[in-house]
């Protein structure tokens, strides 16, 4: 049952709780910007000056090269533009972690319908069977929420993709002291012996070739969830789809 916005408005954390996420948030920052000004600084410059060279080779000297050499020339393309890629989405990650703090009531229902109406670019013209239930508000930041929601729908997409009746599913079962959302899918699965890989960075399951993505998504889910005190787990049985869990704490009347 949803509770009333006014109900869930009137209540809060406990300040020393509070307190204790706020200063793990803080050390949680001073590590994302020392990374992300690394990979800003220090990995992304000489990998332009690889794709930058690798330009004026095809450019200039390919009339020169063999059919085997312009091949070997396209592998390093591909693989910079890959890693430029791989580097974007971690930089994304870090910001994400790193960005500002608003605790408030947030409609997880909002969120999940306004993050559905923006992904339809990635749904095209299948005919997904939406079952979005009435979930109850959580008490959070609205943009890490907004991160969390967009990311396990997209990935509940893109392994649908092969379904002729994709079914996607969103709803909450009940925690002590929390409340537990999922997003469920008909979709590929995977092996549950690989599951502690899933929420990992750069972790993959299925082959590059297979999905598009770097695998980073799910990293992000793991990190933003962490930070409003919650959990990340999941649940799959390969080819016969899989379901994502993640928990906020309830609110309680604060002092």
């Amino acid at each position: 049952m949803k509770p009333k916005a006014e109900a869930v408005a009137q209540t809060r954390w406990p300040e020393t709780e509070i307190q204790r996420l706020k200063s793990e948030l803080e050390a949680t920052n001073q590590i994302l910007k020392a990374f992300s000004y690394s990979v800003s600084h220090d990995l992304r410059a000489p990998l332009r000056h690889i794709a930058g060279y690798v330009y004026i080779l095809q450019s200039s000297a390919s009339p020169m090269l063999d059919q085997t050499a312009r091949k070997h020339l396209r592998t390093v393309a591909q693989s910079a533009e890959r890693l430029d890629q791989m580097l974007e989405a971690l930089l994304d990650w870090f910001r994400a972690g790193s960005a500002p703090m608003e605790w408030r009531s947030v409609s997880i229902s909002g969120l999940a319908e306004d993050a559905r109406r923006k992904l339809h670019h990635e749904i095209k013209d299948r005919p997904i069977d939406w079952r979005l239930g009435d979930l109850p508000d959580a008490w959070g930041d609205p943009a890490r929420l907004h991160e969390v929601v967009g990311n396990l729908l997209s990935n509940a997409i893109k392994f649908t993709r092969d379904r002729s009746k994709p079914r996607i599913e969103m709803g909450t079962i009940s925690g002590e002291g929390e409340t537990i959302y999922f997003v469920r899918d008909n979709g590929v699965g995977f092996d549950m012996d690989r599951a502690g890989q899933l929420f990992g960075v750069f972790q993959r399951l299925h082959a590059a070739g297979e999905y598009e993505g770097v695998g980073v998504g799910l990293a992000k889910v793991r990190l933003l969830v962490n930070q409003l005190g919650g959990r990340t787990w999941a649940e799959a049985k390969k080819g016969a789809g899989a379901t994502f869990y993640f928990s906020i704490p309830d609110p309680s009347e604060g002092a």
